[in-house]
């Protein structure tokens, strides 16, 4: 899945591979998995039990984390797999990576696996890795591997009290309670129909189950305490990201969950008593309707926090006539009536216009700025990539099969498809592999896609 090409990118930068002080030099070099040792393929073994047809979730891919654990300044790599086993890769210096896994103790089960998080949990200067699990059926607690201080890891997860059984995407640790220690956010996207209505997401908005909500954990020390209905944070909906910053500059980190088909996103504003309010109808005046992953960061140098989020946009006609829905009114004002907030399928970047009393107000320019359209897309990620002191954008990007083809679905629909043949009609979804997008912040609110001019314009399907 391409949005582990996000945290991979971060190392990139991280270790500073190539830099350049003209714009026709290339920003990146692209090195083989025979140059690094970096070898991981999160591959995918459909068959007739397991495919698009009977796991319709099956393509939303594994996690990456980076971070340095064994504390020789060299950062290490961390990928989880879906149906193939975790790796963790370390870091032997001049982008040369060793597996360790099986010595790790760290490669998991049979567990459908996708994000992971290095956190130093119990802070003994070592970093600790969580690893959140969802899945068509099985085992989904989430597991948590401490660090030993060799290179190895025990699995600690119910004993600290965090192994969410939820279907979930990605553990976020932030400190919401300004106690000196990491508090956790599980983020989970409960199996829903992609035809549920609205009145369904309203419905289990107001009767969640524990492990339907997204999770808040607080931090006791030793073990974490589930606060989810103190925090007031109790909702229903279909969670890709869930993104900490402080939105109104009152010191108090906040959240952006970012939510899938019609269920709505959530602006939560940190009280400092513990609690938070959802505020997003009144900050934005929109959002994506298919939200995937957040950034949130200053883009324009104002000391003001900014965001991204990313939807499902094509760049060009064809494929937006081939795979994108066009904006259904009847859908649009359905969401709206059922009190979900407006939603349009594109990417937002949402320019914080400063704080009016505790409340930030956002203004979407995603179309002013050149950045609205970028396919299929998973992660943002804000970063000065060029050293001029402007935050520039990369966005990973791209789908394993186009389960959004409009033309194989329509005539598969005219078909009779029995269960020993799913597989055959699974191999038969179209694929087109599609680049990461990179955008360079031209300092004015625009940007200008410099994919290919810096390097990272790479194709691949796997």
């Amino acid at each position: 899945m391409k949005n582990t090409n996000l945290l991979i990118l971060k190392t990139l930068v991280l270790f500073n591979i190539i830099s350049c002080s003209t714009t026709t030099e290339k920003q990146f070099t692209l090195l083989s998995s025979n140059q690094t040792g970096v070898d991981f393929i999160n591959k995918l073994n459909e068959d007739n039990d397991i495919n698009y047809f009977t796991y319709p979730y099956i393509y939303m891919g594994g996690g990456v984390s980076v971070g340095d654990i064994n504390n020789d300044n060299l950062d290490d790599i961390f990928f989880t797999g879906n149906m193939t086993q975790n790796r963790l890769y370390l870091n032997k210096g001049d982008l040369k990576f060793q597996d360790i896994t099986n010595e790790s103790g760290i490669s998991g089960d049979d567990r459908w696996y996708t994000g992971s998080t290095m956190v130093d949990i119990n802070n003994d200067g070592y970093l600790d890795i969580y690893v959140s699990v969802a899945g068509l059926d099985g085992v989904k607690n989430n597991q948590l591997y401490i660090n030993n201080g060799d290179n190895t890891f025990s699995e600690r997860a119910n004993e600290y009290g965090i192994d969410d059984i939820g279907n979930s995407v990605q553990g976020t640790f932030f400190d919401y309670d300004k106690d000196g220690d990491l508090d956790l956010y599980v983020a989970n996207y409960p199996i829903t129909p992609f035809d549920a209505p609205r009145s369904y997401y309203y419905y289990k908005m107001q009767n969640s189950g524990d492990f339907e909500t997204d999770n808040l954990y607080r931090n006791d020390g030793n073990s974490f305490t589930r606060v989810t209905d103190e925090a007031g944070l109790r909702t229903y909906g279909l969670t890709l990201s869930a993104t900490v910053g402080d939105l109104n500059n009152d010191s108090y980190p906040d959240l952006y969950i970012s939510n899938d088909f019609s269920s709505p996103d959530f602006m939560y504003i940190n009280n400092g008593d513990g609690t938070f309010t959802d505020v997003v109808k009144e900050t934005t005046n929109q959002t994506s309707f298919y939200g995937m992953g957040v950034d949130i960061a200053d883009f324009n140098n104002d000391n003001y926090l900014d965001y991204i989020q990313v939807d499902m946009d094509a760049k060009d006609n064809r494929r937006a006539k081939a795979n994108m829905a066009s904006m259904n009114p009847d859908l649009f004002w359905s969401t709206v009536n059922y009190g979900f907030h407006y939603q349009y399928m594109h990417n937002t970047l949402q320019l914080n216009r400063r704080v009016e009393g505790n409340k930030p107000f956002f203004s979407n320019i995603s179309r002013l700025s050149g950045i609205s359209s970028t396919d299929w897309s998973w992660g943002p990620f804000l970063a000065d990539l060029d050293n001029d002191g402007w935050k520039d954008l990369f966005i990973s990007n791209g789908i394993r099969r186009e389960i959004n083809n409009k033309d194989y679905f329509n005539e598969i629909k005219l078909r009779p498809m029995a269960r020993d043949s799913l597989l055959y009609y699974t191999n038969q979804i179209p694929s087109e592999a599609i680049s990461n997008f990179t955008f360079k912040n031209n300092s004015d609110l625009t940007f200008t896609d410099v994919t290919s001019d810096w390097g990272l314009d790479q194709k691949k399907l796997f």
